[in-house]
Parts: structure tokens; C-alpha cells; sequence
């Protein structure tokens, strides 16, 4: 096998993965990161290039800027899995001194001292830490629906870090020729096992932003985007998914609806902007009141709703009670305003046989709807009992 002809090979399959690349860049613009990976595929095939021209260009640029066209590529490559992912400094430190070690190397054995066989050990353990390290970091957030493309793209990563230490022994053992070109079989390989792996690592990284969009997209459709709670049909499924394990068990489920009291004063005295702060301050506290098991969502304009699993009425009760308490403490400062509203609460336990939501939140309203009844007469006498709206000083 010629290794010119091999690297020829390897640059028309790196000039097409950096098209595709480029393309599903373009197609996920907004996505964190996605520049980083179209560069680093960029800088790869700049630097196979730089290689293959070996003899056709000054030395220096194809063994030392070639090479480390390389190296800096899978910092590239680095920099766009953290953006997707958040990283730590030390971990943005480490690649930078692995990118300062392959300076020195390859200024070391490919310019000043030309050395092939110290140069291949020196850039093959740089590079082979380079994608351990990536395939790591990408292999501890392998997990929810990212976990398969995430696991194929570490397990590609990894595998082209074995063949650098693999490449490592094999100069080690059997030397290298002072033009890497003129390399045997061995070497041979190392590039063929390279341009595949490098394949199987661009559609892996193409199959996780896929699937990145597609979690954003499955969240997006199941929370409310001003509380960033449940929104109405996302509780809809969560709830008869536990309503099915209630009537399985024969555990008691309860829900509460509540309903802020004459909160559209609010909006229609100081605008939406200030009904929309008090409504994220109310979230907030109720999410914090909230049980690990419980289901809090909006469900309307000034309307929430609670699932209650293994929970009786009794209990509710209790629960409401004390969320009563927190909606009325939340106050918000907004402008020169001070805001806070009550609440009416409506409580319900599931009845069996009956198996829907649709049952339960029925139930739930009609106790809502009889709460409001009763305090209709103080509402009607005393405006100024539900919202609290008061100008600051000065």
C-alpha cells in the first residue's frame, strides 16, 4: 500500500466530511459549539493536506504546521463538546498544554533536530491523550436519549486514541523512514484505520446534535415558557400515567388547581410585565414547596395545577394550606411597585373505578369554582382583598 496515495485518500474523505460538516453547521446554526466542530474538521484537512504535500512544500509546513493543524484541530473538536456540554478550567488547561507540547515537539524533532521516529511517538501520545480525553468527558454524558450517539461518538474517539498508542509502539519496535511517506505497511494502516474512525466521529457528532435538537424540541413542547413549569398537556400525560399506577396499587392520588385571585388587576393596573414577574415569583415558591414526586404545571393564564401521587384529600388539604400561605407571602417589587395576590384552591382525590385526568381535574374545579362562590361577597364589598398593589416611596 503507497501512503501517499492513502493520504491523497484520507484528504478527499476529510474535504467530505468538512462539507457535511459545514452543511449541518448551517441547518443547526443556533446550536452551542456546532462552529467549533466544522473548524476542527477544517483544520484536520488542512493539515492532511499539508502532509500529503510532503516534498511539494517547504518542510517546515508540511511536517510541523501540518501536524499541528492536527493537534489544534481536536482542541477544536474540544472546545465544541464543552460548549455543548459546560466544561471545567482544568480541563481547558490541559488541552492548552497538550497543544503547547505539541509545539514544542514538533519544532523539536521536525525542525531543529528532524527526528521522525521521536517526532510520530511525540505527536501520536499528544494526540492519543487529546481524544481519550474528549472521548472520556463525552462518555460521562452519555445518559438520557443523548446516551447512544454520545457513547458511539466516545467509542470512536477512543478507539482512534488506541491507535495512536498503537502507532506509538509500532515506531517504537520498528522505526520509521526519515520521510514519512516512504512508510510500510504498518503506517499504512494507522491512515486507513484514521480515515474511518474520523468518519464514524463526524456522523456520531451529526447523530448527537440531532438528537440535542430533539430533546430541546420534546422540552420546549412540555413547558411553559414564561415558568418553565409543566405546561397543561405535558401534565395531562404525566398525570394519567400515574392515575393507571394508582388504579394498579390502589394508592390514593389527589390534585389541587388553584386560581390566583383577581390577578388580572394586576396586569390591567401595571401592565404584563409586572403580572408576568409575579407569576415566575409564584412559581418559584410553589416549586420549592413541591414534594420530589409531586407534578406542578400552568395550565392557564393565572391557573396551576398539582398532581398529588400517593397522596389522600386529607393530606391535600394539608399541603394546600400551606401553599396558601407562601402564594400570599410572595410579594415582587417591580418598578416602584410592591405586588402580591391570595388564591383560591380547589382539592380532589381520585375515585375508582374512574381512570382519567379529565375526571379528576373536573372534580378539582368544581371545588375551585365553590371556593371562589363563598368569597364572592367579600370580593364584591372588599376590591382591594385580592390583589395587593402598593406604590412605593419615593
Amino acid at each position: 500500500m503507497d501512503i501517499h496515495t492513502l493520504h491523497i485518500e484520507h484528504v478527499v474523505l476529510l474535504a467530505l466530511y468538512t462539507l457535511l460538516t459545514v452543511a449541518n453547521s448551517w441547518l443547526y446554526k443556533g446550536m452551542k459549539g456546532i462552529h467549533w466542530f466544522s473548524l476542527y474538521n477544517l483544520f484536520a484537512l488542512l493539515g492532511a493536506i499539508a502532509v500529503a504535500m510532503r516534498g511539494q512544500i517547504p518542510d517546515f509546513l508540511s511536517i510541523v504546521v501540518g501536524n499541528l493543524l492536527v493537534v489544534s484541530g481536536y482542541f477544536l473538536l474540544y472546545l465544541s463538546i464543552s460548549a455543548l456540554f459546560g466544561r471545567k478550567a482544568w480541563q481547558f488547561y490541559l488541552h492548552s498544554f497538550l497543544v503547547l507540547a505539541a509545539v514544542v515537539t514538533m519544532l523539536q524533532y521536525g525542525w531543529l533536530q528532524p527526528n521522525t521516529p521521536n517526532r510520530l511517538i511525540a505527536y501520536s501520545f499528544v494526540l492519543g491523550l487529546q481524544q481519550a480525553h474528549i472521548a472520556l468527558f463525552l462518555y460521562g454524558e452519555s445518559r438520557g436519549p443523548l446516551r447512544i450517539a454520545t457513547t458511539s461518538m466516545a467509542v470512536m474517539l477512543a478507539t482512534l486514541s488506541l491507535a495512536n498508542f498503537v502507532r506509538i509502539m509500532g515506531v517504537g519496535h520498528w522505526g520509521a523512514p526519515s520521510n514519512y511517506l516512504n512508510a510500510g505497511p504498518f503506517l499504512a494502516w494507522i491512515v486507513i484505520v484514521n480515515s474511518c474512525l474520523q468518519g464514524g466521529a463526524m456522523v456520531a457528532y451529526v447523530w448527537m446534535t440531532a438528537a440535542l435538537l430533539r430533546r430541546d424540541l420534546e422540552v420546549q413542547a412540555s413547558t411553559d415558557p414564561l415558568t418553565g413549569l409543566l405546561n397543561r398537556r405535558a401534565l395531562e400525560l404525566a398525570a394519567q400515567a400515574h392515575i393507571l399506577n394508582s388504579r394498579r396499587t390502589h394508592a390514593p392520588t389527589s390534585a389541587i388547581v388553584i386560581d390566583l385571585d383577581d390577578f388580572k388587576r394586576v396586569n390591567d393596573s401595571y401592565g404584563h410585565h409586572c403580572g408576568d414577574a409575579l407569576l415566575s415569583a409564584i412559581s418559584s415558591r410553589l416549586q420549592r414547596a413541591m414534594r420530589p414526586q409531586d407534578l406542578l404545571a400552568r395550565i392557564g393564564g393565572d391557573e396551576f395545577a398539582i398532581v398529588l401521587p400517593n397522596t389522600s384529600q386529607e393530606e391535600a388539604g394539608e399541603i394546600a394550606t400551606d401553599l396558601r400561605a407562601a402564594i400570599r407571602s410572595t410579594q415582587i417589587v417591580y418598578g416602584v411597585i410592591e405586588a402580591s395576590v391570595g388564591a383560591s384552591f380547589g382539592i380532589a382525590q381520585l375515585e375508582h373505578p374512574a381512570t382519567t385526568w379529565e375526571h379528576l381535574f373536573m372534580r378539582c374545579d368544581k371545588a375551585l369554582y365553590g371556593e371562589k362562590r363563598s368569597h364572592l361577597p367579600n370580593y364584591m364589598d372588599m376590591p382591594e382583598t385580592g390583589a395587593e398593589l402598593n406604590p412605593l416611596a419615593g
